[in-house]
């Protein structure tokens, strides 16, 4: 038997189950088997279920995650004895549950930090693992060349497939930049200029191909991470590689890589150098005398001869494919503005197009996840208003009312069912002051009972309606009294 008390951020108990087995869904929508009434809350945000007398939770895919004694959980997990799990603002008090043990945990690879990364190992054992320098991710690098959320790595019928999510430094497989790509066995990973080998538990030590070299005129200078000082990642990558299942250390430690460390001789930069500053001497020479033999003759004589003073050198305009394109955090911005335009106009449609826009921009963003939800509630009271305005052209009111009262309180079209709940009051009770003069009294209780429904009668309305049962209640009484006189007896005269 387990037992689940949920409490709301203020500690204070909200409701209480008991169950020994079942599938229960936890989430905002109605449909759910347990409904969490919170803005954080996804509309269907967790699975709770029981199998073989043990309680696991599912996150999913909830925006602000699961949360388990403190512990964000992406797998199916069993919860362990006297359990605590953080839904949103609310908290779950599982017990009765025997002890943890993960389902689906193990690491399908890892990433080995390569010579001049920094970080690492991480296993790749989710679905979905989002990499960047924001401390969100879960893979988090610190490096300036890494986006706050550069890449995500998808894991999917045991294959890994790597997606660059518009990065500014790029996603590198095998020095090749991509968009989107799997990744094997042994690949060297790079994400901006930090490099990792993927390796797959249980797979035998891939035989290391060098990259190609490059032609001395070709060649770059090295990177930061290049620069021939120990790092402290190095040392973490080849203990990472040892302690890695299947993977020996030796054939790693000996393998040279994209990311060694070069020669700590300075000659060839020096001389490199001392090539190009010559070069730069020699053309600023050739340059000056063109000038003083050619060009400045011809403008000297063109203007004696009277063509006027040379006319100024039109400014260079920045073609299209030299446009500078906004940053990531301005397009979020923009969208975010947007979306809050669309809003105010009432534009559903378009607003949720924005915030997924935004959304998938930014995935681990709040606030285009409650933008969602909020114009997810507003479309449903939009539809709702609708009806109810359909039911008060036919006279349906109490349909109408109840229509009217389903609207939030936080929705713009409550001050809109407000004033359409207002009028029905007023329609009823003229209808029902026609009933009591004309001596139909029920009906009359009838019209004033539905416009008392609607939260908005008038003090002369209540006052009217008290006075009604009141005459009602002394009439029944009276009918009562003369059923019980007792029959064939006659009053005396």
């Amino acid at each position: 038997m387990f037992t689940l008390i949920i409490e709301d951020r203020f500690g204070s108990i909200v409701d209480e189950y008991s169950f020994e087995d079942g599938e229960f869904v936890i989430g905002r929508s109605q449909s759910c088997d347990i409904v969490l009434a919170a803005d954080n809350v996804s509309r269907r945000h967790a699975r709770l279920f029981t199998v073989e007398g043990r309680c696991y939770i599912e996150d999913l895919q909830a925006a602000n995650g699961v949360w388990l004694n403190g512990r964000r959980i992406y797998n199916v997990t069993e919860l362990p004895r006297s359990a605590q799990v953080r839904i949103g603002d609310f908290f779950l008090h599982i017990e009765g549950a025997s002890f943890s043990h993960p389902l689906g945990t193990a690491a399908h690879g890892r990433l080995i930090a390569l010579h001049g990364a920094a970080g690492g190992p991480f296993d790749i054992n989710r679905p979905t693992t989002l990499v960047g320098r924001g401390k969100d991710c879960a893979v988090v690098i610190n490096d300036p060349s890494v986006s706050r959320i550069h890449a995500k790595l998808t894991l999917e019928d045991g294959r890994v497939t790597v997606e660059d999510l518009r990065s500014s430094n790029g996603t590198w497989v095998n020095d090749r930049r991509v968009d989107t790509a799997e990744v094997r066995h042994g690949d060297r990973v790079r994400f901006g200029t930090v490099g990792f080998q993927f390796l797959i538990e249980g797979e035998a030590p891939p035989a290391h191909v060098p990259p190609p070299r490059e032609p001395a005129s070709s060649r770059q200078p090295p990177t930061a991470t290049e620069m021939p000082f120990p790092s402290r990642s190095s040392s973490l990558s080849h203990s990472a590689i040892s302690a890695f299942p299947g993977a020996p250390a030796s054939p790693y430690e000996s393998a040279p890589s994209q990311y060694a460390q070069p020669s700590r001789s300075l000659l060839p930069q020096v001389a490199v150098v001392a090539v190009f500053a010559l070069a730069a001497t020699i053309l600023v020479i050739v340059v000056g005398f063109a000038y003083d033999r050619l060009l400045a003759p011809a403008l000297v004589g063109g203007v004696i001869a009277g063509e006027g003073t040379a006319a100024p050198a039109p400014q260079r305009s920045r073609s299209a494919g030299q446009r500078e394109e906004p940053s990531e955090d301005n397009r979020f911005a923009e969208l975010l503005a947007r979306g809050i335009d669309a809003i105010n106009r009432r534009q559903w449609d378009q607003a949720e197009e924005i915030y997924r826009s935004a959304r998938r921009l930014d995935p681990i963003h709040e606030e285009p996840t409650r933008a969602l939800s909020r114009v997810a509630s507003e479309k449903r009271a939009g539809e709702r208003f609708l009806h109810a305005e359909e039911a008060f052209k036919r006279k349906e009111y109490a349909e109408a009312i109840q229509k009217h009262r389903l609207i939030p309180e936080t929705s713009v079209y409550r001050a809109d069912a407000n004033v359409a709940l207002k009028s029905i009051a007023g329609i009823l009770e003229f209808d029902g002051d026609a009933a009591c003069a004309a001596s139909r009294a029920e009906e009359c209780r009838s019209l004033y009972s539905l416009a008392m429904s609607t939260d908005f009668a008038s003090p002369a309305l209540e006052k009217k309606y008290a006075k009604l049962l009141t005459q009602l209640d002394a009439g029944g009484a009276a009918r009562e009294g003369q059923g019980d006189a007792p029959k064939g007896r006659r009053s005396p005269r």
